[in-house]
């Protein structure tokens, strides 16, 4: 990861421009290409400000601390940017598994003390579709059943199979 640092208001010092280099350096393991980061520390009266924009990866992060320290604030907007970057990595993951469900099994919650009876847990990206267009995806699919965003009533519907060439809705209706 390329590194800038720009001392604003304030005397470039190499432990503080060492510190700098190592905090923010720990990102780079969240960018698999090249990534460039500008930092900014500004001291104004009695306020210390890190300011660090990252580029990489298609991603831009930025983050801006004020302390009365500056090493706390270099630690302050390195944790605030590590967060963005997990989460915009995350966001990343969830869009290219393109609609896919996600199969978590686990222990289901325990009833009595004695019996665990394992619970499939799926996790379903819903989309929005007319009843038309869930009818061919679920023949398609093979699948038992489809959540889908039902384009018509604007609300999550449920298509169930029943039989070889019957099918159930599932509206919801809140009581």
């Amino acid at each position: 990861m390329q590194i800038n640092i720009t001392f604003r208001h304030l005397d470039s010092s190499p432990g503080l421009k060492e510190y700098a280099q190592k905090r923010i350096g720990k990102l780079a393991k969240y960018f698999q290409g090249a990534a460039e980061a500008h930092v900014i520390l500004r001291a104004e009266k009695f306020r210390q400000q890190a300011e660090v924009v990252i580029n990489g990866d298609g991603l831009s992060v930025s983050g801006k601390e004020e302390t009365a320290d500056m090493y706390e604030a270099i630690d302050l907007v390195t944790a605030k940017l590590e967060t963005q970057v997990k989460k915009l990595r995350e966001k990343r993951k969830h869009r290219k598994r393109g609609g896919k469900e996600q199969v978590l099994v686990g222990p289901a919650p325990k009833e009595t003390a004695e019996e665990e009876l394992p619970v499939e847990v799926r996790r379903v990206f819903v989309k929005p579709m007319s009843l038309e267009e869930a009818l061919d995806q679920l023949r398609t699919s093979g699948e038992d059943f489809l959540v889908f965003n039902n384009s018509d009533t604007d609300s999550v519907s449920v298509l169930c199979r029943k039989g070889k060439d019957a099918y159930v809705l599932i509206l919801p209706e809140l009581s």
